[in-house]
């Protein structure tokens, strides 16, 4: 039956029914909504993949500069260079539950840029430092200003993208972790030719110029970025009203004013559940191999041959970083193609661990510089599905950022431990740092699997009706305000969902989200739309009993089908 509720416009301020809304779920403009993706891609992704980029080369560049002589110039001894390193992440990790908690209560485009300006500043200065003291200074002033950035980058880039766009869109982003090795390389190499002019050793060149650059890009971000879909002054109106109805469809079952507000219930929920507290400790796994190999690849490959160059040592490690990001893209757009998360992660695992393998084992020059290109080939991808996976399934606003925080906090705090993974004295093969590794790595792959396995028993017992009694009695809007706890939302892909409202177990599910009708007649006419109108249900009863029954009805070879818009695909 229609509804008379209707609400306000936030762009033109017009009354729009709920009948209306409903119907707008489902017939979005598939051309248009092409256009405004291409028009957010152009003014979102390049700039925060640089901004990003950025921020990965102004934390990571003391790795490069230790082999122009940083540690001599500044009288480290010891672990000295480790602990400068890892104390970079006690106050980045400090920043990063706070700041997506509060995201949308600041001005996100503003917040982002505003940091990107600090830490410029900080990573500028950090060349012209004299003493370990102030190096320590200077890194943990650079991790307060860093610290937020990861979170929010996420958290913005869903207030613009569905849940099916996120892991190449993310994509980007890692891309920025895998260029900024590539270019950091390639300046280091360059930069090197600089050493001893005007009185600066290489490595002080390195940070006076790299610093400069996060300055320059903050303050064009802070006109450029917009904060909301609502405020995107790139599209028209009618665009910009089309984005809004694109998140409510995707966020369908939390599409309400207060799913979409922070709660404190929100919070104490990303808290108690297993779940986040699985994914934050996957990431923190996932992280330490990424913080290593950001950090001592260098190192490493100058251990494979001694005879190299320190400038030809930098070279080597630009195809490293191009390769990882090469990797990294071709499975994120094969699991937004598939919407199947899990796999990829456990078989990125696998890939890495031989690599460590082959650096461990291997006396072979060749055969050591080709173990880092499959330690590069599963190093971002690990960790970069996970932090796609876990916010998809969680559609209140509340919990997905705080969930995202913990996530990225636990996570990064795994650059504390990593540099003393490879202490100077295991070279050249380093055996501590690369077992360690591979041992985590195997975790990682056994994580996987586990919140797979969950995942698809949670969908089977919701599919067969086994949790709808957590709705009995329960009004429409209250339903809603349950979250990822509803029964109508099911984690993962190749199961889907139906709209409850029954007993009955009308529906039967298989592996490629088809949903084959048992019985027709208890299929309620009330089922509203919820997201992905495209699934085809297929049907094992004759076309005329599937009288009543929402949207239209097809014939497709020798099986009727009936296109319903209420499966819900997250993804496993």
């Amino acid at each position: 039956m229609a509804t008379t509720k209707s609400h306000k416009s936030p762009l033109s301020g017009e009354f729009i029914s709920e009948e209306n809304t409903d119907e707008a779920l489902t017939t979005v403009d598939k051309a248009a909504e092409k256009i405004v993706l291409r028009k957010l891609d152009w003014h979102i992704l390049p700039l925060i993949t640089l901004i990003y980029t950025l921020a990965f080369l102004d934390r990571a560049n003391i790795g490069n500069g230790r082999l122009y002589g940083l540690e001599k110039d500044l009288g480290l001894k010891g672990n000295q260079f480790q602990t400068a390193v890892s104390v970079f992440f006690a106050t980045y990790v400090a920043c990063e539950v706070p700041s997506a908690i509060f995201l949308k209560k600041l001005r996100p485009a503003r917040f982002i840029s505003g940091i990107a300006i600090l830490w410029g500043i900080i990573a500028t200065f950090t060349g012209l430092v004299q003493n370990y003291e102030s190096l320590l200074a200077c890194r943990l002033l650079l991790g307060l200003a860093e610290g937020p950035l990861f979170p929010c980058l996420i958290i913005y880039l869903t207030f613009f993208y569905t849940r099916k766009e996120l892991a190449v869109r993310f994509g980007y982003v890692v891309l920025g972790g895998a260029l900024s090795g590539a270019i950091g390389g390639l300046l280091a190499y360059a930069i090197g030719y600089l050493d001893g002019r005007h009185g600066f050793r290489a490595w002080r060149w390195l940070l006076l110029i790299e610093g400069p650059p996060s300055v320059a890009i903050g303050g064009f971000g802070w006109f450029f970025l917009a904060d909301s879909p609502e405020s995107a002054w790139y599209l028209s109106l009618a665009q910009r009203e089309l984005l809004v109805i694109r998140g409510r469809r995707d966020q369908h079952e939390a599409s309400s004013p207060s799913a979409n507000a922070l709660h404190r219930s929100d919070i104490l929920a990303a808290i108690k559940d297993w779940k986040i507290w699985a994914f934050s400790v996957l990431n923190f796994l996932a992280d330490i191999q990424i913080f290593t190999y950001a950090y001592f690849l260098p190192t490493i490959i100058k251990a494979i041959n001694p005879a190299w160059s320190t400038v030809y040592v930098q070279a080597l490690t630009v195809p490293c970083y191009v390769w990882s990001a090469i990797a990294y893209f071709a499975v994120a757009y094969t699991s937004d193609k598939l919407q199947h998360r899990a796999v990829f992660g456990i078989l990125a695992c696998l890939v890495s661990v031989i690599g460590h393998i082959m650096l461990i084992a291997g006396n072979n020059v060749a055969a050591q510089y080709v173990g880092c290109f499959f330690i590069a080939s599963g190093i971002y991808i690990v960790s970069g599905i996970a932090v796609v996976w876990m916010p998809s399934n969680l559609p209140r606003y509340g919990k997905r950022s705080t969930a995202v925080g913990m996530q990225l906090m636990i996570g990064t705090s795994a650059g504390i431990p990593a540099p003393y993974l490879y202490p100077t004295g295991d070279t050249p093969r380093y055996i501590m740092g690369h077992s360690v590794t591979i041992g985590l790595l195997a975790l990682c792959a056994v994580i996987n699997g586990v919140l797979w396995w969950s995942m698809v028993d949670t969908n089977k017992k919701r599919a067969a009706g086994k949790e709808d009694w957590k709705i009995s009695g329960l009004t429409e809007e209250e339903i809603v305000g349950m979250g990822d706890s509803s029964p109508r939302i099911f984690d993962g892909l190749f199961l889907c969902g139906r709209r409850a409202g029954t007993e009955s177990n009308f529906f039967e599910y298989d592996r490629h989200c088809t949903v084959v009708v048992k019985d027709a007649a208890a299929i309620p006419t009330h089922i509203l739309p919820m997201r992905d109108q495209d699934f085809e249900i297929g049907c094992d009863v004759p076309l005329d009993d599937m009288e009543g029954l929402p949207d239209e009805k097809t014939e497709v070879g020798s099986k009727n089908v009936v296109t319903l818009p209420n499966c819900v695909a997250s993804v496993l």
